[in-house]
């Protein structure tokens, strides 16, 4: 099994300069939980998902830790969570990358995600986002080969 058979075409690529509001509409529309982040020159600089989307709506820990009492009313959560709207792509992504390509064995992308804790891998073709392939790509594939009787 690799990677290649298994992955998603990339729906959605975002430039760094979108912003928070623009990205979680088009992550709405193409009803996809995150997108690989690209710079001016099209080169994989991150990958945006859901979880960035929502941590960016709330305080980091630095920031609870120092005034928690600060971000316990709904009143001060929702203003918070306004002004975030126009934040960008490039503050609330995830720089951390894990990529791979579409001759890596399927197995060995699962082991690594495992292993690092990220849901979504990159698929790259010569240094091109040519897919992502997510953890539940991997289960699926898993279970329909090696749990299922059909």
């Amino acid at each position: 099994m690799l990677v290649r058979d298994f992955m998603q075409q990339v729906a959605v690529v975002f430039p760094a300069s979108l912003t928070w509001r623009e990205a979680a509409e088009q992550l709405l529309k193409h009803r996809v939980s995150s997108a690989c982040v690209v710079d001016e020159q099209g080169k994989l600089v991150g990958i945006l998902s859901e979880k960035d989307l929502f941590r960016g709506m709330f305080p980091g820990y630095t920031e609870w830790n120092a005034e928690p009492h600060a971000f316990l009313g709904a009143e001060e959560l929702e203003e918070q969570a306004r002004q975030t709207a126009g934040k960008m792509v490039q503050h609330v992504m995830s720089e951390r990358l894990v990529t791979t390509t579409p001759e890596t064995p399927l197995l060995r992308v699962g082991g690594i995600m495992v292993a690092s804790g990220v849901h979504h891998v990159p698929v790259l073709d010569g240094g091109v986002v040519v897919g992502m392939v997510g953890r539940g790509d991997i289960y699926r594939a898993i279970l329909e080969k090696y749990f299922t009787t059909s």
